[in-house]
């Protein structure tokens, strides 16, 4: 795919250039990362910004590359699987240096993306559609080379290879789709300059404020049924009915949801206000109306329906699950009543994971990829370590995705809380003796796994809730 040489694309770049982003011909270095080099430094001031795309340019591209579009097709042996998770094992060869920081290995990665789709899909005959490639691009980028392989994010140069493969294939039309970051952080990291170098179609959709999306933008779905969320916006790419979203994850840990996998990458397909999942039981989650006061977005009695859903689960010996002893403390000091009075205010971490957990199975209910992965070359713990783990997971089930990633990362999915409220919910399997596991090889022939004990493993703990003293927790 050339949307350099496609008139409508650019003209839509450049008036949107004209009508107000900025373009940089020097771009500011990130004065937080202090252990960037002066090469790096340097580079970053000659780095160009090309401009920032919003969903509706994206929406508008996907709209005229229709027609030539050639879909691509998962194969078969996935296709055929929708609760399978197969894995492939990467060659990264490179070490940390006085830092602890791995290189950028930005060849390698880009290499290593272009294989891996070639490994997944095939080309198509039906034309038409759009594929959305959704990765875990959070920010934390700058000046530094080192920041897009910091175990924090889908690595860029993956998402630029793995994009060219399946343009290989004719699957021209497609959009990357980044939900969280800041504009100059994927400046200053180089990551607009490579997406517009590969002619890639890169949209942002973490807006500043609810105000700046147009009706247009976004869709509205009904679920009565949500445990938190009755009404749940999405990015409208993402839900046309002729989209192929490529759910694109990275295997980090976080303090919350406690792995970061393919079901936290949802958040990034919401609108800001409405994916910030990790607000606190205890705040007003309800000021999330405000955003949008012609919907009521959350159930009214949501609060003590988490709270019984947490006692259940305290009940069934979830792990860590008063981590800090905030619902000790709560309910010693009279529960539900007092905190009505306002006689005691708890923690802000009080029910965290029971709710995220809920709201996230609300969101999970409502939107099926075609495909859900993993890029885990590198990945961070929680005390913040870099772990060189060389897989990519696959599946077409986000859930039986996570948990065997997982599995990987050092945890048994059994116990992972948001993929035992999965289960429960019936959007997945967590039991891994009940989860079929395959490896792709290189050469593409798969074989499977006999027995996921064998597999190797990492040692990524969590720091839960981030109370302070805590050691890192293992589920």
């Amino acid at each position: 795919m050339d949307i350099n040489n496609e008139a409508g694309y650019m003209r839509t770049r450049r008036s949107f250039i004209k009508s107000g982003t900025a373009f940089f011909s020097a771009l500011p270095v990130f004065a937080d990362d202090a252990l960037a080099s002066q090469r790096d430094k340097d580079r970053a001031r000659e780095r160009s910004d090309p401009g920032r795309l919003l969903l509706r340019h994206g929406q508008e591209y996907a709209k005229r590359g229709r027609d030539n579009n050639i879909i691509p097709v998962l194969r078969e042996e996935i296709f055929e699987n929708p609760h399978a998770v197969f894995i492939l094992r990467t060659d990264l060869d490179t070490n940390k240096d006085q830092d602890g920081r791995f290189p950028a290995e930005k060849d390698w990665f880009e290499r290593t993306g272009y294989d891996t789709a070639h490994l997944l899909f095939r080309k198509g005959s039906a034309r038409g559609g759009v594929t959305v490639i959704k990765p875990n691009f959070v920010g934390g980028w700058s000046a530094d080379e080192r920041s897009v392989n910091r175990g924090i994010t889908t690595h860029p140069w993956f998402v630029a290879g793995f994009s060219g493969a399946l343009a290989d294939i004719g699957n021209s039309n497609i959009v990357v789709c980044a939900g969280g970051a800041s504009h100059k952080g994927f400046v200053d990291a180089g990551i607009s300059e490579l997406m517009h170098d590969r002619g890639i179609c890169f949209v942002e959709g973490k807006y500043d404020s609810w105000d700046d999306y147009k009706k247009s933008e976004i869709t509205w779905v009904d679920y009565p049924d949500g445990v938190v969320m009755k009404k749940i916006p999405f990015y409208r790419l993402v839900k046309d009915d002729d989209t192929l979203l490529i759910n694109m994850a990275k295997d980090r840990i976080h303090q919350l949801g406690y792995t970061t996998l393919t079901v936290k990458n949802l958040q990034g397909i919401m609108p800001v206000g409405y994916k910030h999942i990790c607000r606190p039981w205890s705040g007003n989650l309800q000021d999330v109306r405000s955003l949008e006061p012609s919907k009521k977005v959350i159930h009214p009695d949501f609060q003590r329906e988490i709270e019984r859903r947490y006692i259940r689960h305290a009940r069934m010996n979830f792990k860590y699950w008063d981590e800090g002893g905030f619902a000790r403390d709560y309910f010693r000091a009279g529960g539900w009543n007092a905190f009505k009075k306002g006689s005691f205010i708890p923690d802000s971490r009080i029910f965290w994971s029971e709710q995220w957990g809920q709201r996230m199975m609300d969101v999970a209910s409502n939107i099926k990829p075609c495909l859900n992965m993993v890029e885990g070359v590198i990945g961070v713990d929680g005390a913040g370590k870099l772990h060189l783990n060389n897989y990519i997971t696959v599946s077409r089930s986000m859930i039986e995705c996570d948990a065997v990633t997982g599995w990987l990362m050092g945890h048994d999915p059994r116990e992972m809380p948001y993929l035992r409220i999965a289960n429960e919910r019936g959007l997945g399997q967590n039991n891994i003796d009940k989860i079929d596991i395959y490896e792709i090889g290189r050469n593409g022939t798969i074989s499977r796994v006999r027995d996921y004990r064998i597999l190797p493993r990492a040692r990524m703990g969590v720091w839960v809730y981030r109370v302070n003293g805590a050691p890192l927790r293992f589920f």
